[in-house]
């Protein structure tokens, strides 16, 4: 029931699912009731694990509790998006801006273990065909940044993505993803990332957008790990910069210099390039239209200047580190595809159990397993009963 109710598209789907393939007459009430109720479970199993990493001395916490130590241990965070209808949970004041009353943001963490090589030199010097393909970055840019340049795009023969020398190669994934505040999720992902060896790994990166909110948990409990920014959202804003008063035909030549230099960790000559376009353009006024060309010339380079000491590829390459956070983004489509919908509205407590047992049947750890098998030797043979509110 568990297992349904939790990958199924809605509880209803579950029901539909059990009796197609067990043969079960179980209702989606049912399923709904069993399924918040473990994911509860795990939720306070989640809070106990975090409560003892807070008793452990820094010296401890800074080595691992498991013999195997990962040689790259990665970890990334970004966050999602799920409707709540709960009067008991008000809407923060910091999301009241945003489109829809009853949207709320949840926070994932990727936890990845990986293997590579360190190289003498980049490994990868020249940037990969898939990042100077127009009709592919127009797809990226348009997906991540909503834009899209206009004109008609340069005739290039079709790319097939690239087996990129020097890429880490995954290992082992685990998933955290909470409603909770971002301290408390910072808690989370840090006591997650000791239990897997990650603090005592010769070589840790922390991958993430520019959201401020990423760097605050980077810079509490991650700082001894390497910052890198995403690559794909830097040359999102390099496209968009690069193609503002120009079409893709006159612009496209400017964009791929740019983009070879982000590549090449020389963040510099694009800063001082786009200083040079911000003044043949003007500066963007206090009301400035947001797509307009200065306002997107200003929005990349105020994000490549704060962004710069996160942006030395060839470096990152070089150790053999991830340059993408393409792990997080791909686990945040897995995880909205149960709990994000225009007609879907969870309550807060029922939100986070579905959001905790989602990250679970994600992670390759299998944290349900051992759950399932401690909870089935502390059975004491008494049956749940819902208590009336």
């Amino acid at each position: 029931m568990v297992y349904a109710g939790t990958h199924a598209t809605s509880f209803q789907q579950a029901e539909a699912d059990v009796k197609l393939l067990g043969e079960l007459e179980i209702s989606a009430q049912r399923i709904a009731r069993a399924t918040k109720r473990i994911g509860q479970e795990r939720v306070r199993q989640r809070e106990t694990e975090v409560a003892a990493w807070e008793k452990v001395s820094l010296p401890e916490q800074q080595q691992s509790p498991q013999v195997q130590v990962p040689a790259v241990a990665c970890v990334e965070m970004d966050g999602g998006r799920i409707q709540i209808r709960d009067r008991k949970s008000p809407q923060p004041v910091a999301e009241k801006s945003r489109k829809g009353r009853f949207w709320r943001e949840t926070k994932v963490g990727c936890l990845t273990s990986m293997s590579s090589v360190q190289w003498e030199a980049d490994p990868c010097a020249e940037i990969p065909r898939v990042f100077v393909d127009p009709r592919r970055i127009q797809q990226i840019s348009r997906e991540i940044k909503g834009f899209s340049a206009a004109g008609e795009a340069p005739e290039t023969a079709p790319q097939k993505l690239e087996d990129r020398a020097g890429r880490p190669e995954v290992l082992l994934r685990s998933v955290t993803a909470t409603r909770e505040d971002l301290e408390h999720f910072g808690k989370q992902l840090v006591a997650a990332a000791w239990q897997r060896g990650f603090a005592a790994a010769p070589r840790k990166a922390f991958v993430g957008d520019g959201a401020e909110a990423n760097w605050t948990v980077w810079q509490r409990h991650f700082s001894h790990y390497t910052p890198i920014l995403d690559f794909i959202h830097a040359i999102c804003y390099v496209f968009a910069a690069a193609l503002s008063g120009r079409d893709l035909g006159e612009g496209w030549s400017i964009y791929c210099q740019w983009a070879q230099w982000v590549w090449s960790g020389h963040v510099d000559r694009v800063i001082a390039a786009l200083a040079i376009r911000q003044a043949e353009l003007g500066a963007a006024t206090e009301n400035e239209p947001e797509e307009s060309p200065r306002q997107k010339v200003a929005d990349a380079l105020r994000y490549l200047t704060n962004q710069q000491s996160r942006m030395r590829y060839d470096e990152y390459r070089r150790q053999g580190l991830p340059i993408t956070s393409s792990h997080i983004e791909s686990t945040i489509k897995q995880i909205n595809h149960r709990v994000k919908g225009s007609e879907k509205f969870w309550s807060g407590g029922g939100a986070e159990a579905l959001l905790q047992l989602a990250a679970d049947y994600l992670s390759e750890t299998a944290p349900l397993t051992t759950f399932w098998r401690s909870r089935e030797a502390q059975a004491t043979g008494q049956r749940h009963y819902q208590t009336a509110p």
